[in-house]
């Protein structure tokens, strides 16, 4: 993705949020507004354009709520619904991680064969960005859940939004009543549901750049 908005002329910078990446190790402040004074920190404002995918999504809602002008346009991509489950996604955290570290190639193979969308490379990315994780840490944060109001966040959006849906059918993590909800609450932004599972600019990146390019301005 970041490749991509280069060419359509961003200065992308791609924030390793606390206890990913090479940020510092996690040890507390992994609710939503923490991360989202962390990205405020660390990217100099206002942007063009801020994109949060996933927990990122729900991380750029709280920081456009907390400072409105921080950016200019917002895309959400495939957020949290209420109804997640949040003890089985650290354990998977825990899970995956560990065997980032430890069978790294197994895991690139597996994800090879259960995602035969992904572009070339991308399997090999996420195992790396998996090994990077602190996920003990991350797992331990989230098994009790991350408070948050979803059609709130949406509906208090104080710039132009672009929300763009995974398929429910193909694994979105925003599902059934909950999407209803987010959707209605985003009345006055804009929704696009795409032709992919939870990571739709992995699995649908040509998609995902139409609609974002059919959504800013020429």
């Amino acid at each position: 993705m970041g490749p991509a908005l280069a060419e359509r002329g961003y200065r992308v910078v791609a924030v390793d949020l606390r206890g990913h990446g090479a940020s510092p190790r996690a040890v507390a402040g992994l609710s939503a507004a923490d991360l989202a004074a962390d990205v405020a920190e660390t990217v100099d404002g206002p942007v063009d354009l801020l994109v949060g995918h996933s927990l990122g999504a729900l991380v750029a809602l709280e920081l456009v709520g907390r400072r409105p002008r921080f950016a200019r346009r917002l895309v959400v991509e495939d957020p949290p619904g209420s109804t997640l489950d949040w003890p089985a996604l650290a354990a998977g955290i825990e899970a995956d991680t560990a065997r980032a570290t430890a069978d790294p190639a197994g895991l690139r193979r597996e994800l090879e064969g259960a995602h035969p969308g992904w572009p070339p490379g991308e399997s090999e990315h996420r195992v790396a960005d998996l090994a990077d994780c602190d996920g003990l840490a991350i797992a331990a944060a989230l098994r009790a859940g991350i408070p948050f109001d979803l059609p709130a966040l949406l509906a208090a959006a104080p710039l132009p939004v672009l929300m763009l849906l995974a398929t429910e059918a193909l694994g979105s993590n925003l599902a059934g009543l909950d999407r209803k909800a987010a959707v209605e609450a985003l009345s006055h932004g804009t929704t696009r549901v795409l032709p992919a599972g939870h990571s739709v600019h992995r699995e649908a990146l040509d998609a995902w750049l139409a609609a974002l390019d059919a959504w800013v301005p020429a």
